[in-house]
């Protein structure tokens, strides 16, 4: 009994410490008086003798301070001692319990830590993306400003034009630093070939916005960004170490970028890259504020509040400045534009403008998964019910031989929290791995990806977690301990649970049962959301089509001739390749990049409002329509023949068809730029309907231009030295053909880089609408799936204990003419009954959870009735097979082995 010898000790060591300093203190009045003796003897008088001893004896006050110090830390040390010897026993005794009940123990902690490591790893991800700062110094003054204009389309933002850009940098006051950038593909030569890299042109003063500081040598500066500045760039930190093995000597090397000389001024310091972005290469943007002003909207801006300056503030500004653009900018901001597109600057944190509305996802996922956590922790409480029921009679001979409920406590808490420890490490290495493959998956759409992992505060909350669930776990089974001591005038049977207690075990079935039809409904509905999703018909054929990037470089093809001729050459050896079915080039794909837009005039066509239609302009070259496999309605494409003659020809969609065109044949209309002179583009073609911004899209309206102008005075919008490439081929792997593209590149210009190689079924899957339905379908149905799995094993687990516990009665019942049957029906039917509380209860969860999540639905009700319906079947059927096990013992019970027991 070795409780109630520490209890003793302890009782003996508080009562020793309350005598100590009386008898300290007469211990040193005895030594102070024998010394005053002896001066006495001397032949001084009491009053000399005494004083005289006092004097050489020293302070008493500090010899009790010191005394007293001394029995303080020895006392602490005692203390320390008892509290590590009673952990230490505690553990142990723990552990022998523990491995007497193995199957207990492991299924406890394989349970939590399920729970543990999937919450723990959903939270990792809201953390990186969304409650952890942007990896810049003071981030929360970092804004983002783009154009929006409601009058194109709802929610249509364009970028800053360089007039607007100018303008804000200058007389801005509430923003200390405004930047502007670009982002494309650059060529950048090697000694084994040409390497795609991402280039980032900007203006000096994004260094200021970002705080940048260089890892090496120096960054751009005015100085270097201006029009007639030399050509120099600086490296990415990651692909300085990539290329050059992190050698300091790269400074002031010269290397071609774009087939340009460009000298290496310096290296950007590690994990410094713009918001959007990874950048290989930065480079002065060498914007020219003596241009003429022009609406053209190209250029990303991102800026850094004042201090003391609020958000609302800047916006106010902000917006009182772009209201003076027809007065500063009128050969570009008409009255009329303002006022028909609504055009307005807006003022965005930047982490908002990262994040989107990924956020509502992840807050989404995460709440679905901390209801798995609790599910499994039900789980587990009722795990630590029955096994408290095992142990009833131990408990009850404890606390009749004086064991305080503290003592109890304290060896439940020990146990609980020794399977919570193994469960936590348990469930960090599953969160670990969770992570891992979602990185791996590199679903689209998800900002910071890189920045996801198992950080601290990832293990800091699951250790949280974990030690709320064990004292929980410890200290619940013995809410009712001291009524426990009844059990000792009892009879076997009396040690059976009480009714309180059943009804506590059948109310967390209950509640697991509820959030498990909260999980499953939610899983349905993105489930039949993504289903919906893959049955729209895109416009075109994705399977068996290879795509690639090139981007030729700027000093080399410097016309449309030139240009032309390498995309025919290319498109030419392509369609010679064994198994090549068609190939084609474009500026955009669809579901890829088919962003960004033009002004466009129809002929005859008066625009309500007013207002040009801004819609996407691709340039294509022949065959780009036959590659992709989006059918035309109507006429035809343009042919190498057509563009040698200099052909008029354009194709459009359906859609801007019926818009432009109401109840007429679009063939033969007329089509240009807006502003580019009378002459028109004439169509040729109707492509069908193609959702080229996303499959949740309407379908897209677009013009198809050829890659060159037809004549001098029907212009079109440079040469398209960036172009896409669509192959279509016989196989089934179109990848393979990759060393062949490679090669043919090489042989015609060892300067064009091959980029973005994938085929087209995956930039479909990578679309946004499909990718995140895919991510969270991924997620939740993995939750939904867990919730499925653990509501079975609690279900089972409490019906089976309930069969345990009634055995007697159902033998009683059997003796008395009860058919086998009737018996097994009865524990089903107990099974039914907390099956149907739990559905009731989950249905207005899942009702209120689809109200949630009915942003990320695509024509899904989030109330549908087939979903919630066959969500209940499944439960009901899991109920029944949950049943059958206990059922069919239940009904194998012997009347006359049980009468004999009673």
């Amino acid at each position: 009994m070795s409780w109630m010898i520490d209890r003793y000790q302890a009782l003996r060591s508080l009562l020793r410490r309350g005598h100590l300093e009386d008898e300290v203190a007469e211990e040193l009045e005895f030594h102070l008086a024998m010394r005053a003796e002896e001066y006495v003897a001397q032949g001084m008088t009491p009053e000399e003798a005494r004083a005289e001893a006092l004097r050489r004896f020293g302070s008493m006050d500090a010899y009790r301070k010191q005394t007293h110090q001394i029995d303080e830390d020895m006392a602490r040390e005692r203390r320390r001692t008892e509290i590590w010897d009673m952990v230490r026993r505690e553990t142990r005794q723990a552990l022998r319990s523990l491995a007497r009940s193995p199957s207990f123990a492991v299924v406890a902690v394989l349970t939590l830590a399920l729970g543990l490591g999937a919450t723990t790893a959903l939270y990792s991800v809201v953390d990186a993306v969304v409650l952890r700062p942007l990896p810049y110094d003071a981030p929360e003054q970092l804004v983002w400003l783009d154009s929006a204009v409601p009058g194109v389309a709802p929610d249509a933002r364009w970028g800053l034009s360089e007039a607007g850009y100018l303008h804000f940098a200058r007389e801005a006051r509430g923003l200390a630093s405004v930047g502007a950038f670009e982002v494309d593909n650059g060529s950048f030569a090697t000694s084994d070939g040409a390497l795609r890299v991402d280039v980032a042109t900007v203006t000096a003063s994004v260094m200021d916005v970002l705080r940048a500081r260089p890892a090496l040598g120096s960054l751009i500066t005015p100085e270097t960004d201006t029009p007639d500045a030399r050509r120099v760039a600086v490296l990415g930190y990651d692909f300085w170490v990539r290329q050059y093995g992190a050698d300091s000597r790269v400074l002031g090397t010269s290397v071609r970028l774009d087939d340009e000389p460009t000298e290496i001024i310096g290296v950007m310091a590690r994990g410094l890259e713009l918001p959007d972005d990874t950048v290989d290469v930065w480079m002065p943007l060498r914007l020219d504020p003596a241009s003429r002003p022009v609406n053209v909207h190209g250029l990303s801006a991102i800026g850094r509040l004042k201090d003391g300056t609020s958000l609302g503030q800047a916006q106010a500004e902000i917006t009182a400045m772009s209201a003076r653009f027809p007065e500063l900018f009128p050969s570009a901001y008409g009255e009329s534009f303002m006022r028909e597109t609504g055009f307005n600057t807006w003022v965005t944190p930047l982490a908002k403008h990262v994040v989107g509305d990924v956020d509502r996802v992840l807050w989404i996922l995460l709440g679905s998964v901390a209801l798995v956590l609790l599910i499994a922790c039900a789980n587990v409480a009722n795990l630590f019910l029955v096994r408290s029921e095992a142990r009833r009679r131990e408990l009850a001979v404890r606390s009749a031989l004086g064991a305080a409920r503290g003592d109890l406590a304290w060896h439940a808490l020990t146990e609980s929290l020794l399977l919570c420890l193994v469960a936590y490490g348990l469930g960090l290495l599953l969160a670990h791995g969770a992570l891992r493959l979602l990185v791996t998956l590199e679903p689209s759409g998800l900002p910071r990806l890189e920045e996801v992992g198992l950080g601290w505060h990832g293990a800091v909350v699951a250790a949280v977690l974990c030690v709320m669930a064990g004292v929980v776990f410890g200290l619940f089974p013995l809410a009712r301990t001291g009524a426990d001591v009844a059990a000792l005038r009892e009879s076997g049977r009396g040690l059976s649970a009480s009714r309180r207690r059943n009804l506590m075990r059948g109310g967390m079935v209950v509640g697991q049962v509820g959030l498990a039809v909260v999980l499953l409904a939610a899983a349905g509905l993105m489930l039949r959301s993504y289903w919906t999703l893959h049955a729209v018909d895109p416009g075109l054929k994705p399977e068996n089509v290879l795509t690639f990037d090139i981007v030729l470089p700027r000093t080399r093809y410097t016309n449309y001739d030139e240009v032309n001729r390498f995309h025919r050459e290319l498109v030419s050896r392509l369609e010679a390749l064994p198994g090549v079915t068609g190939v084609g080039a474009g500026s955009r794909l669809p579901l890829r990049d088919f962003g960004g837009c033009a002004g466009l005039s129809a002929e005859g066509v008066t625009p309500k409002g007013g207002l040009p239609p801004c819609l996407p302009v691709v340039g294509t070259a022949p065959g780009y329509f036959r590659a992709l496999g989006i059918p035309l309605l109507q006429g035809r494409e343009l042919t190498w023949e057509d563009l040698d003659r200099k052909a008029d020809g354009v194709v459009v969609t359906k859609a801007l068809a019926e818009r432009m065109w109401p109840g007429e044949d679009a063939l033969g209309k007329g089509i240009r730029g807006q502003g580019n002179g009378p002459p028109y583009y004439h169509v040729i073609g109707v492509a069908g309907d193609l959702r080229a911004h996303g499959l949740d899209k309407p379908p897209a309206e677009a013009v198809f231009f050829p890659l060159a102008p037809a004549a001098k005075d029907l212009p079109l919008w440079g040469p398209r030295r960036a172009v896409s490439v669509a192959v279509r081929t016989a196989t089934t792997r179109p990848e393979s053909l990759t060393p062949d593209v490679r090669r043919i590149l090489s042989e015609l210009d060892a300067t064009v880089p091959l980029a973005n190689v994938q085929t087209m079924e995956r930039a479909v899957a990578k679309s946004p609408s499909v990718a995140r339905a895919t991510f969270t379908l991924f997620l939740l149905g993995i939750a939904g799936s867990m919730a499925l799995l653990l509501s079975a094993v609690g279900l089972y687990g409490v019906i089976a204990f309930i069969v345990g516990q009634r055995r007697g009665e159902m033998g009683i019942r059997m003796a008395l003419g009860a058919r086998a049957a009737q018996v097994a029906g009865m524990v089903v039917l107990q099974s039914l009954r907390f099956t149907t509380l739990g559905i009731v209860l989950g249905l207005v969860g899942a009702l209120a959870m689809g109200q949630v999540m009915s942003a990320l639905l695509f024509e899904v009700s989030a109330s549908d009735p087939l979903v919630l319906a066959a969500v209940c079947g499944v439960l009901v059927m899991l109920a029944m097979l949950a049943a059958y096990g206990p059922a069919r013992r239940a009904a194998r019970v012997d009347p006359a082995e049980v009468l004999r027991s009673e």
